[in-house]
């Protein structure tokens, strides 16, 4: 069904203004993800390693480097790369990390485990080894050692989604998903506002999760509060952008009830938020 089909696409997808986005304004780290996502892996590493060659981009730059080589299906260079760096820079917590990393993606996880540790010894604050150190955890069903370095890692930078997805991660693996909610309440009254947003958006993930389930088993209604209770923990954290997919998506729910009105509110919500979201000026269309 094809509304099924646009309740599956990522959110970050009906939120960008389309038609207006200029790779050049990104930060360096930004574009060699961008590069990556346009599975551009020679360009982007070749981006990479000029930034670790320069001294920048941390810990990103090498996590960077080894998903490029991953891409390209050359691991095995990567680690003599990152090797052949760690000759010269023995002490680099960064360098360890990413030779962590691979050795994590070739399954080896004592050697990941040993370089993920060796790293966190030159640099205690490298939250990037923290959360993989975290992985390795969750592999090995200690998901309470599990839990804790990826607390850590948000701690440390509260800003890295990719740390609060992991831990919902972690919580699903355990059997207990909510409790991803559960650390978001805990946060709201005293917490640091970028790790309540930080878990804000993590919540919505899981959120929309349960609405596509809910959805699949035919109960709109139950699938049309989850995204109501997207939209009010977006607001609490000021995601506007986040609203944007989540008032598209309650405007195709009520489109699939026959709530003409409602959908018609929400895709106006929509244009309101991205006067240039296309799907929504065609559902708009459709339903005059």
């Amino acid at each position: 069904m094809m509304i099924a089909f646009f309740l599956s696409i990522p959110l970050s997808v009906y939120s960008q203004p389309q038609g207006h986005f200029n790779p050049s304004s990104l930060s360096p780290i930004q574009r060699g993800d961008f590069l990556l996502m346009q599975s551009l892996n020679e360009e982007a590493l070749l981006l990479y390693q000029s930034l670790i060659i320069k001294g920048e981009g941390g810990g990103y730059a090498f996590r960077g480097l080894v998903r490029a080589y991953k891409g390209m299906k050359k691991l095995d260079e990567a680690e003599s790369w990152v090797e052949s760096y760690l000759e010269g820079n023995s002490d680099s917590s960064f360098a360890l990390y990413a030779l962590g990393y691979i050795f994590y993606l070739k399954k080896d996880m004592k050697k990941a485990e040993g370089l993920f540790n060796k790293a966190l010894k030159f640099d205690l604050k490298n939250a990037l080894a923290l959360n993989n150190l975290g992985a390795v955890r969750l592999s090995q069903n200690l998901y309470a050692q599990a839990v804790n370095l990826v607390h850590q890692a948000i701690r440390i930078n509260p800003k890295e989604p990719m740390f609060f997805s992991n831990l919902g991660t972690i919580y699903e693996k355990m059997g207990d998903p909510d409790m991803i909610v559960a650390d978001y309440n805990s946060y709201l009254e005293e917490g640091d506002p970028d790790v309540i947003r930080g878990y804000g958006m993590a919540v919505g993930r899981h959120m929309r999760q349960a609405s596509f389930r809910l959805y699949n088993e035919g109960r709109l209604e139950k699938a049309i509060l989850k995204w109501i209770e997207i939209e009010r923990i977006y607001k609490k954290i000021d995601h506007q952008v986040g609203l944007v997919p989540v008032y598209f998506s309650l405007g195709l729910l009520h489109e699939e009830k026959g709530e003409r009105q409602n959908a018609q509110k929400y895709f106006n919500r929509v244009l309101m938020l991205n006067p240039l979201h296309i799907q929504a000026k065609e559902r708009l269309n459709d339903l005059q």
